[in-house]
């Protein structure tokens, strides 16, 4: 649906402010494979794109993955001989964990057209900078298990952070409809954290390591522009 307005201050056709939300498939590396499998992230943002094709964006990413391998060694302490946690009723304790986190990044891109028919549309470099953050969410369904409820789970999560910078190379298409508006390529992130835990109970001590943390993988971006004509203004929604 698009409504028509006329508008005093006329703007060139291509220059767009856009909103969009995105889905990536990660695989870690460097530190962050030691710890975690592969990974998902999804999230949403904006950006604003200049007549000379520079893109100034912003946007959030939540990260979420299944598979932590350092599982067998996080609760050592309090488990048995077969790995089990005895919860306070005297049953094996069902806990899981999970990998989570996000990271926020500002960043430019400058989109190349090698179709004249749209020049909106390209071939896409991207730099960014911002912040990285993950952990290891412990889940005991219905708290039964003392040992990781409360504040007790902070001991066993290795909650990392840090400074955090972004690559990305792939396709910006700019569609006349706004289905047809997406970004899609290959993310790079790298993330200078440290651990935040003053101490965690499988090291038996602080955890101030410094890591480099890597997340690279293919990333998809459903695009909504909001896009400004000579003379007249369109608002796709």
């Amino acid at each position: 649906m698009s409504l028509k307005a006329q508008d005093s201050t006329k703007t060139e056709a291509n220059k767009i402010v856009s909103f969009h939300f995105h889905y990536g498939f990660m695989l870690p590396a460097a530190d962050m494979a030691l710890r975690y499998g592969a990974n998902s992230n999804a999230g949403g943002g904006f950006s604003y794109k200049t007549s000379s094709n520079w893109v100034f964006e912003g946007d959030f990413n939540y990260i979420f993955g299944g598979k932590i391998k350092i599982e067998d060694s996080l609760f050592q302490d309090i488990a048995d001989d077969d790995g089990n946690i005895i919860d306070g009723n005297g049953q094996f304790a069902e806990v899981y964990t999970y990998e989570r986190g996000y990271y926020i990044m500002a960043g430019v891109c400058k989109i190349t057209p090698w179709l004249r028919a749209n020049a909106n549309s390209g071939i896409t470099f991207g730099l960014g900078a911002g912040f990285m953050q993950h952990k290891i969410r412990v889940y005991n369904p219905d708290n039964t298990a003392v040992e990781v409820c409360g504040d007790y789970v902070k001991g066993y999560d290795y909650l990392s952070n840090g400074f955090a910078i972004r690559q990305f190379v792939g396709y910006t298409m700019f569609g006349e409809q706004r289905i047809y508006s997406f970004k899609f390529g290959f993310e790079i992130v790298e993330a200078f954290t440290q651990g935040r835990r003053d101490y965690l109970f499988p090291m038996h001590g602080p955890d101030t390591a410094k890591r480099l943390d890597i997340l690279y993988g293919l990333k998809l971006v459903w695009t909504i522009p909001f896009k400004r004509s000579t003379g007249d203004v369109y608002y796709y929604f």
